[in-house]
């Protein structure tokens, strides 16, 4: 049983591994249109047992050290605009919600105090 689990958890991984980074990709462009390439960031977590408390944390942390990386270059203390919280919360919900698990939406949830993604 432990196998079939981690088997599945590694091919839910590689099917979703470019989920965030398409998130991103589409947070950052919304917000920077005439960007040649937009920034994304592959976040793998099929080592993870999303059903646990632990393995949604793991993964939330993940999540959200990839959200800062992409979205630092909207921060530009020169021009006094500072696009990446946006990204940032928009990044993370969408990644969220497309991994759809309860153990990681209930972990979103309590960490934002919100109640719904966006």
């Amino acid at each position: 049983m432990k196998t079939e689990l981690k088997t599945w958890y590694k091919s839910t991984s590689f099917a979703l591994i470019g989920t965030f980074a398409l998130m991103c990709a589409a947070s950052y462009a919304a917000i920077a249109q005439d960007s040649p390439q937009p920034l994304s960031r592959t976040v793998a977590y099929g080592d993870l047992n999303l059903d646990s408390s632990e393995g949604a944390r793991v993964l939330y942390a993940r999540l959200r050290s990839a959200a800062r990386t992409v979205c630092a270059p909207l921060r530009s203390p020169v021009l006094m605009i500072d696009r990446s919280e946006e990204c940032y919360h928009s990044a993370l919900a969408k990644a969220v919600a497309q991994i759809n698990k309860s153990t990681l939406t209930k972990l979103y949830k309590q960490s934002t105090g919100k109640e719904k993604f966006g």
